[in-house]
């Protein structure tokens, strides 16, 4: 695939609709079908036009994942997390700004009340309606466009920022993945990523579920994205002051137990680990669960409060 068969055509899989009169268009369908819209605007030229974002056809892996469950229920408690990273960013008004992997739009709305011109991608279209839908509560202007990771439909060097919060570290190629993102990225433009690390809540979650199911051999595990390291080796010399922080996020419960309880209806990952394991075996998996929170479980009052440990990273394209 040549370069110029990345760029976008006329009406191909964007969006951009009206903020009830604030960002011109309209924006009408269903997710179960596609969703029309009119597009005006792009990021770099590369999406004008008008169209729908077509969801027929076999789901790809990562949306048959990500759609199950409504994982915009944990996702949005991590908002704090996008707005930390758009601020080491100094994301600023006109910057083209593509948001990777968004879910249900914590970064790419960061970045969009910061006057910046944003498109927010991901594999699963109902979690992008669920980000336009905080858009036009917001009344800020948002694009978003159905895309793979490893895929990104966009000509070179289209963008001054490129973001990824919590999603580019599930892509299953990660060279490929990372490849994308800095192809995508204009020289001198800034990549900021944030990822779970491996000693973390998170990292230990996906920890214990390998002891049950382990990994295919080979592949590095989504946390991997979580060590400094392993981030310098996959960005490599392609990028320039690196900036790697260890954070942390609150994830709350009224009790670890209903932690677990909300993780398996709206964490993917878990239903689809507790959907995988034998049915004799889910019930001791579920005790080590609890267990893990209750480890973690810093609230000290009989809820829940655990400060789920992220890296995040900055750094600047050659």
């Amino acid at each position: 695939m040549t370069t110029d068969d990345r760029r976008p055509t006329t009406g191909e899989d964007t969006v951009e609709g009206s903020v009830e009169g604030s960002v011109e268009g309209s924006v009408e369908g269903s997710v179960e079908g596609s969703v029309e819209g009119s597009v005006e605007g792009s990021a770099g030229g590369s999406a004008e036009g008008s169209g729908s974002v077509a969801v027929g056809g076999p789901p790809s892996s990562a949306r048959a994942l990500w759609s199950r469950g409504d994982f915009h229920r944990i996702g949005v408690t991590q908002q704090v997390v996008g707005e930390l990273l758009v601020a080491d960013l100094h994301v600023h008004t006109g910057e083209r700004v593509l948001d990777v992997a968004g879910g249900t739009g914590n970064t790419a709305l960061a970045a969009a009340r910061r006057w910046a011109d944003v498109t927010c991608t991901d594999a699963v279209p109902e979690l992008l309606a669920i980000a336009r839908e905080r858009a036009t509560a917001e009344r800020v202007p948002l694009r978003v466009r159905v895309a793979e990771v490893e895929d990104l439909p966009f000509p070179d060097g289209a963008f001054d920022v490129v973001t990824s919060t919590f999603g580019l570290m599930y892509a299953p190629d990660q060279h490929r993945a990372a490849g994308e993102l800095l192809r995508v990225l204009r020289p001198g433009g800034r990549l900021g990523l944030t990822a779970w690390t491996p000693g973390g809540w998170c990292g230990q979650q996906a920890a214990l579920s390998a002891r049950y199911l382990p990994a295919e051999p080979g592949r590095a595990a989504p946390t991997a994205w979580g060590e400094p390291a392993h981030v310098r080796a996959l960005l490599g010399d392609r990028v320039e002051d690196l900036r790697a922080v260890a954070r942390r996020s609150a994830i709350t419960a009224a009790s670890t137990t209903e932690l677990f309880d909300l993780w398996l209806r709206c964490a993917a990952p878990l239903a689809a680990f507790f959907d995988a394991l034998a049915p004799e075996r889910r019930p001791d998996a579920r005790r080590e669960w609890i267990a893990l929170a209750d480890r973690f479980d810093g609230a000290g009052d009989g809820t829940c409060e655990i400060a789920a440990e992220y890296l995040s990273v900055t750094a600047v394209k050659r």
